[in-house]
């Protein structure tokens, strides 16, 4: 036995997940950060494609906006040295289908555009995934949209001392905060981070976190952040990003999830 899915109110957000409220219970719950940058308002009634992850020292749920993505995360978790976490980055990064094409093309390159995949896992990856993209198609009968905010298989087309007041933070800096750890647990370096909060901190309209996530990881896809690194501090620091179209979300903020 176990959890399928799960219907309930969103309750609160957390770094790498939010909290979902079922009848009483708050049940923890990890997401991508496709998935966690889509979300509604806290207090909104939500549904989560749900995969449970158990090992022997902890117990961990993986929520998802659709049973494609879950399908595509338990496949991933099956591949010799994939774990939760570089499972949850390729779907922070690459839909289904650009997942695919890398499968079809025998592209490493484009699995590299995940933070925390190199070259030798990449190669891996395609090999131990090749004979499973069958399991994958299986998800695509249910007609579910593709996410809009990462990378597709058409973006790879053209691929080649502290004061007294900073103890503080207010609620605008703990908005960074609260984006600069989740990034940090999804695997993208400080060399990536750093030009990505310091551009986005001169925008004032981010009303909450999902708002701020959901700039944040179009600005990493689109390698809008390119312009920041020429800026005298971070210099020395280079950003490597994927090219790809500007689409939009589409989503309200009242929308059932």
């Amino acid at each position: 036995m176990y959890i399928e899915r799960l219907s309930g109110t969103f309750a609160a957000t957390l770094p790498t997940g939010i909290i979902l409220d079922v009848q009483g219970i708050g049940y923890g719950i990890e997401l991508p950060l496709s998935t966690l940058c889509q979300l509604p308002r806290v207090g909104s009634k939500i549904n989560l494609w749900i995969s449970t992850y158990v090992r022997e020292e902890a117990l961990r749920l993986f929520g998802f906006r659709t049973y494609e993505d879950r399908q595509t995360f338990e496949v991933l978790l099956s591949l010799a040295g994939v774990g939760p976490k570089v499972a949850l980055a390729i779907l922070s990064t690459l839909t289904l289908a650009a997942i695919e094409r890398a499968v079809e093309k025998n592209d490493p390159k484009i699995l590299e555009s995940v933070p925390g995949v190199g070259p030798r896992l990449a190669e891996k990856i395609l090999v131990e995934l090749r004979p499973k993209v069958a399991r994958l198609q299986v998800a695509k009968q249910l007609d579910l949209q593709e996410d809009l905010v990462r990378l597709d298989a058409a973006g790879f087309d053209s691929l080649g001392g502290p004061g007294e007041n900073e103890r503080k933070p207010s609620g605008r800096e703990a908005l960074f905060e609260d984006l600069n750890s989740a990034l940090e647990n999804l695997g993208y370096k400080d060399k990536i981070i750093q030009p990505l909060l310091l551009k986005l901190r001169k925008h004032s309209e981010f009303k909450d976190l999902q708002d701020l996530m959901r700039q944040a990881l179009k600005e990493l896809t689109q390698g809008s952040i390119e312009v920041e690194r020429h800026s005298p501090q971070l210099q020395a620091k280079s950003v490597s990003t994927a090219p790809r179209s500007t689409k939009t979300l589409g989503l309200s903020d009242d929308s059932v999830f």
